[in-house]
């Protein structure tokens, strides 16, 4: 025979291995999807960057991602079940889904990076336009200015307004071409190489000229990935500081120093963005069952930080995981005996854990389990004044005492019972790969006759009281009497101090 009884639960290390390693599956899907999901958003919001053209996609393109992101958090939650092999094909079906999800988003992203590229192009060509009239402009002003100059060298150049150059030429000696002719040929010793006997050899111009230009392009493709690097929100702070530091003269030797730096700056932001991608998931589960949690703010300032963080939320998440697997387990049992109808309710804040009520269709007794996050499991027979179908689902209840009689008599007459039914339910959860190790159990006693009542109905009860009470105080007193409203300021610090007892009185019954 046996009043209230607390346990302690333990699921087997291989089942808590096997739901540890569908949780890791799960997380690196959404992690997967939630990256391709960003990539593909960053690249196309960097390319409508400055493009005014392009800002209705580029927001249209946002709404999109965050629709996605929002459908990974929804539709691919992790969630245990009593057979394994059902928690094996939820992980699947959570992977394949993530998948879905980010290819579903490339294909509706497709349309609008047409529009930005169309906008981005017609930017570009309007640009090159006014840049092409405004070279034409300075082009023209500039021949017509070399027009100028040609046009009063030939009339200074008039024999009729400068004495003649063959006589000046002539009286030095020399014929008027000399200097043209040797102009001609240094121009020629200086810009044109032999052909003869050189053939197929490139020229000491060709050779300098071609160097030049593969050091150009070696400088642009390192600052091209330093440029990337700089912008990302992965990379590491210490790394970004560095790339500031070296990409503000960015010679040739500087660019040779970078391109060995660059590999491992770039192995750090990927290895970055996947904790990045595996923390916002974690976040977003807990954040979705309402799971507290520390937030974080700003970056990491190393990887280390990162992996930290994501294994503070993993253990969150795993213990999220192992309670899920333990209701999932003590409803099925529950079932098995009778108790079909299960609610989740609430009862303050002392009592933090998972509060089950279960019963049967038309009864008006029923069980009540906590189960705590250390995994303290306690069962009591509960009374359901108006059955286990009044309880709604998330509901705030308050234990009080029974009232005497028949109902008390009854509720003591289930404690009895329940000896036989607790055996059998730890049997049960063996079965599951729990263990159920008993720590406290009590005797049958009317003490433990109590019944689950919602917190809104016993305020309502409470409150009619109160102003019936008032009601005949006034009407003893006779006219003249102020009533004092039962919503004044004192009767909402009375029912406050009602609270704070009832909560103090729950959490004593429940230890």
């Amino acid at each position: 025979m046996s009043g209230p009884k607390t346990s302690q639960l333990e699921i087997e290390r291989m089942i808590r291995a096997q739901l540890e390693a569908l949780r890791s599956d799960v997380d690196h899907s959404r992690a997967r999807a939630r990256r391709r999901i960003a990539a593909l958003l960053n690249e196309l919001l960097n390319e409508a960057e400055g493009c005014a053209e392009a800002e209705e996609a580029a927001a249209s393109l946002r709404q999109l991602a965050e629709a996605a992101l929002a459908q990974l958090t929804a539709e691919c939650a992790f969630t245990p079940a009593t057979a394994m092999a059902e928690s094996v094909a939820r992980t699947e079906r959570c992977s394949s889904r993530a998948v879905a999800i980010a290819d579903a988003f490339e294909r509706e992203a497709h349309p609008l990076a047409e529009r930005i590229q169309r906008a981005r192009a017609q930017a570009a060509a309007a640009s090159e336009a006014r840049d092409f009239t405004a070279v034409l402009a300075k082009a023209a002003k500039e021949s017509a200015t070399a027009a100028a100059v040609e046009a009063a060298r030939s009339f200074m150049a008039d024999e009729h307004c400068l004495p003649s150059e063959s006589s000046a030429v002539e009286a030095q000696g020399g014929s008027r071409s000399a200097p043209m002719e040797k102009a001609a040929a240094e121009g020629t010793a200086m810009q044109v190489e032999p052909v003869g006997g050189n053939l197929g050899r490139p020229s000491p111009a060709a050779v300098d000229e071609s160097g030049t230009l593969i050091a150009r392009n070696h400088v642009q493709e390192v600052a091209r990935r330093a440029l990337a690097l700089i912008a990302s929100p992965c990379t590491l702070p210490a790394d970004r500081a560095l790339l500031l530091e070296t990409t503000r003269e960015l010679g040739p030797q500087a660019a040779a120093q970078l391109a060995l730096l660059l590999p491992t700056m770039e192995s750090n932001a990927a290895a970055m963005a996947d904790l990045i991608a595996l923390i916002e998931d974690a976040e977003a589960d807990l954040r979705a069952q309402s799971v507290p949690f520390a937030e974080a703010f700003g970056t990491f300032a190393t990887l280390e930080e990162a992996v930290g963080r994501l294994e503070t939320l993993r253990a969150l998440q795993l213990q999220v995981d192992r309670n899920a697997y333990l209701k999932a387990c003590i409803d099925t049992v529950m079932a098995r005996h009778g108790y079909t109808i299960a609610r989740s309710v609430t009862m303050g804040r002392d009592l933090m854990g998972t509060h089950r009520l279960f019963g049967r269709e038309d009864a008006t007794e029923g069980l009540h389990a906590f189960v705590s996050d250390a995994g303290d499991l306690m069962l009591q027979v509960a009374g359901l004044p108006g059955g286990i179908e009044a309880v709604e689902d998330g509901e705030v209840v308050t234990m009080e005492a029974a009232p005497g009689g028949a109902r008390t008599e009854r509720l003591l007459a289930d404690q009895h019972d329940f000896c036989a039914v607790y055996d059998e339910i730890a049997e049960d959860l063996a079965a599951f790969g729990i263990t159920n190790t008993v720590r406290y159990k009590a005797a049958p006693d009317t003490a433990f006759c109590r019944e689950m009542r919602a917190v809104a109905d016993v305020e309502a009860r409470a409150g009619m009281a109160e102003r019936d009470g008032i009601r005949a105080s006034n009407e003893s007193r006779g006219p003249g009497l102020t009533e004092v409203s039962p919503y004044g300021e004192d009767a909402a610090a009375r029912r406050e101090a009602r609270k704070r007892r009832r909560s103090g009185n729950a959490t004593r019954e429940m230890r």
